[in-house]
């Protein structure tokens, strides 16, 4: 018998809402952890793999790349399984992956697992916001979006922190089982709360353009780190591109063409939605690649262990929670273009500070800087929401906002990716040595305040309305 969200709720009473919120935070919180905490041991897992940032960056940017592309997969899979089995399929599969890793002899066997990992991140993450939708209709359903947020905006922070005091002391491995007791309390969980019900008229999956845009991304991507160690007249690295390419024209082409494409381009006929979403493309890439950057330069440069890059990066979670807060409010009070231009200021200032300081930094100097930039972050969230939505009619609100995330996501993928070619081309320009390493990740941080900086130009053209 499938359950829906009323019968759920008269079986468990006047709590079952802030039941199910629990168990979609812990879940959601699962996924993120994930996600970030595997940055502070990518110095451990080089050392013991024996391998370079062109390789090692893949951990990061294959996870971020499948969770792109499975966001897209996230409407049809909890219409054609229910929110109970998508959830419980994406959990298990993540835990089953998660448990191969700990016994990875190779390097592309971590990547492929992380691969898996993060296309279970993006069918499971988009299953919290419709359900608390649904659940709290009837009121309360701020505080829930806001509770569910300052949720997921700490597991960023705890990742990185937690995780680096467990690579210290029980290395890398312990990154990836982490999150399994989390995945284990939502797997519970959901088995009692989720509903199950499944809707009759399953939406349509393109799968075809499903597989071009897997192609696409990886294929370009892996063009990408392939150019950081060979030239790109080497047939690997040009054919490469050339076959992602050619299948983000197919996907263009075929999305263009069907009543019911994977990504909706029409919502691009909107000036304001176009810019919104360049400002979407900077944020996932200062989102993502300063989390990635950040414990690199911390454990490479100035000889941090995990742990204390991991604690570096703590306080820098919890201003960006009150500044999103801070941002929610003053988004009722002030333009979101404002918004937007100022927390893209405060993001590069951020950025060119830390490329200013030179090796031996004080811990304070670094945390301070660092928290600056996640000030910013904090400030562009809730702006960058309602600048893309507002010009939207209402039957395109939820494409718009999947859409968006979409955006931010891919940029986050390709920040990371592109950041690490920047990085290694800097170096091996300046030398090669200790010094070039140095002055390597300086220039990268001053190549985010640059694109920050520039993407104020596409701020101003996002609707600038008072509300």
């Amino acid at each position: 018998m499938q359950q829906d969200l009323q019968t759920l709720h008269a079986h468990f009473g006047a709590r079952y809402p802030q039941w199910l919120l629990s168990v979609l935070m812990v879940g959601s919180m699962a996924m993120v952890l994930a996600s970030t905490s595997i940055n502070v041991a990518l110095p451990a897992i080089m050392a013991d793999f024996a391998i370079g940032r062109p390789l090692a960056q893949w951990l990061s940017t294959g996870f971020l790349a499948a969770m792109t592309a499975g966001l897209l997969l996230a409407t049809w899979a909890h219409a054609r399984f229910g929110a109970r089995r998508t959830a419980q399929l994406g959990l298990l599969l993540f835990i089953f992956s998660s448990l191969l890793a700990l016994a990875a002899q190779a390097a592309w066997q971590l990547i492929a697992l992380r691969i898996v990992q993060g296309l279970c991140a993006g069918i499971i993450q988009p299953l919290a916001m419709v359900l608390i939708f649904r659940v709290f209709a009837e009121g309360g359903r701020g505080m829930a979006l806001g509770l569910y947020g300052l949720g997921v905006m700490v597991a960023p922070t705890l990742g990185p922190t937690i995780g680096g005091y467990l690579v210290d002391h029980f290395g890398w491995v312990a990154v990836f089982w982490l999150p399994l007791p989390m995945c284990l309390l939502a797997l519970l969980g959901g088995y009692w709360l989720l509903p199950s019900q499944r809707e009759r008229t399953t939406p349509f999956l393109d799968v075809w353009a499903f597989v071009l845009l897997c192609l696409a991304l990886f294929s370009i991507l892996g063009a990408l780190a392939e150019a950081q160690r060979f030239a790109w007249s080497e047939v690997r690295v040009w054919a490469t591109t050339l076959i992602g390419m050619l299948a983000f024209a197919g996907f263009f082409a075929r999305s263009r063409s069907s009543d019911k494409p994977l990504l909706p381009l029409g919502l691009w006929r909107h000036a304001g939605f176009r810019s919104a979403s360049w400002v979407a493309l900077t944020l996932g890439m200062g989102l993502y690649g300063s989390t990635y950057l950040i414990p690199l330069y911390l454990q490479t440069i100035e000889g941090f262990s995990a742990g204390r890059a991991g604690l570096l990066l703590l306080p820098t979670g919890v201003l960006m929670g009150v500044a999103s807060f801070v941002g929610g409010w003053l988004s009722d009070q002030l333009s979101a273009a404002l918004l937007l231009i100022s927390g893209l200021l405060v993001f590069a200032l951020s950025a060119a500070g830390l490329g200013w300081l030179e090796q031996g930094a004080s811990f304070a100097v670094l945390c301070f800087w660092a928290s600056v930039g996640r000030v910013g972050l904090g400030l562009l969230l809730p702006a960058l929401s309602t600048g893309s939505l507002d010009i939207l009619s209402p039957q395109e609100l939820a494409q718009g906002a999947g859409a968006i995330t979409f955006v931010r996501q891919l940029g986050g993928a390709f920040g990371v990716n592109l950041l690490t070619f920047f990085l290694e081309w800097r170096h091996s320009a300046e030398g090669g040595t200790r010094v070039a390493e140095a002055l390597a990740f300086q220039q990268s941080f001053w190549l985010m305040a640059a694109v920050f900086a520039l993407t104020v130009l596409a701020a101003r053209g996002v609707r600038s309305t008072v509300h």
